[in-house]
C-alpha cells in the first residue's frame, strides 16, 4: 500500500453547502455540471417507478435535481431550506411508518463521514424494503486520491479502524465533516468478509470507476486527466442492494 496507512489533516474541514448548491445551480460550470450528471444518472433504473426514496447525507441537495425526482426525500445532519428531514447517520431513527416500507437509500459522498457506518447498515436493513436497494457512490482510497488528500491537508484516510464494529466509532460523530476515506474500500473490498457480517444483504455490483473530468474533493474542479477510482456498489436486502459511486 502506498502511502500511509493513516492520515489525519491538520485543519478541521468546512463546506459552504449554499455556496455549493449556487455553484451547480447557475449551470454554467461545464466540468461541474458533467461531473454531477455522472455522479447521478446511473441511478435512474433503480428509482424508476419507486415510491419511498431517501437520500441520508443529502447535503446540496444535488440528487433531487439532477435525477428530476420530486419524491425523492433529502435528508441531512443540518437543516437547508432544500432538505425534508433532519436525520442523522450516525443514529438513524425514521418514522414507524418507513419501518420495511423504504425502497430505495442513496447514500453519495457521505458514507465516509458516517463515524460508524456497520450500525447504519444494520440500522437501514429495519427500513428497507425486502429486495429494496441502497445505492452508494463513494470515494475509492486509490494512490491519487491519498495525493490530493494530503497535499491540500483536507480529509482523513485510516487503515487501523476496524469498519466492521459496530460498538465502537470509527471517529468523532460530533463533527461532521469529520471522514474515514478508506471505509468504503474496507467495507466491500472484499465481498465475501462483507457478507460474513452483513449476510441480510447481498452484493448486486460492485465497480470501479475513472474520471476524466472533476475531482471528489469539493474544493475545485479540474478539467485534466484525474485517474481518481470510484467504487461503485449495489446491496440487496433479503436480499439488500448496495451501489457505490461518487
Amino acid at each position: 500500500m502506498i502511502f500511509f496507512k493513516e492520515f489525519k489533516p491538520k485543519k478541521k474541514k468546512e463546506c459552504n453547502v449554499y455556496e455549493s448548491r449556487k455553484r451547480f445551480m447557475n449551470k454554467k460550470n461545464k466540468n461541474l455540471n458533467f461531473l454531477l450528471e455522472d455522479r447521478f444518472i446511473w441511478m435512474k433504473k433503480f428509482i424508476k417507478g419507486k415510491r419511498n426514496i431517501i437520500e441520508l447525507g443529502s447535503g446540496n441537495g444535488a440528487s433531487k435535481v439532477v435525477l428530476k425526482k420530486k419524491n425523492i426525500i433529502l435528508t441531512d445532519i443540518e437543516k437547508h431550506p432544500w432538505i425534508s428531514k433532519m436525520v442523522d447517520m450516525n443514529n438513524l431513527k425514521l418514522e414507524k411508518k418507513y419501518i420495511k416500507k423504504v425502497d430505495v437509500f442513496i447514500i453519495n459522498q457521505a458514507l465516509h463521514h458516517c463515524a460508524n457506518p456497520s450500525r447504519l447498515l444494520r440500522q437501514i436493513s429495519k427500513y428497507l424494503k425486502v429486495n429494496g436497494f441502497i445505492l452508494i457512490r463513494e470515494p475509492e482510497i486509490s494512490f491519487f486520491l491519498k495525493f490530493f488528500l494530503f497535499i491540500l491537508d483536507d480529509e482523513a484516510w485510516s487503515f487501523k479502524v476496524n469498519v466492521f464494529n459496530n460498538k465502537k466509532n470509527i471517529f468523532n460523530p460530533n463533527s461532521i465533516w469529520d471522514a474515514n476515506n478508506a471505509t468504503p474500500h474496507m467495507l466491500f473490498k472484499d465481498e465475501q468478509k462483507f457478507h460474513s457480517y452483513f449476510s441480510e444483504y447481498s452484493i448486486i455490483k460492485n465497480e470501479l470507476s475513472e474520471f476524466i473530468i472533476g475531482t471528489t474533493l469539493e474544493l475545485f474542479e479540474i478539467s485534466s486527466t484525474d485517474f481518481t477510482s470510484h467504487l461503485f456498489v449495489i446491496l440487496l436486502l433479503g436480499i439488500l442492494q448496495i451501489l457505490s459511486f461518487c
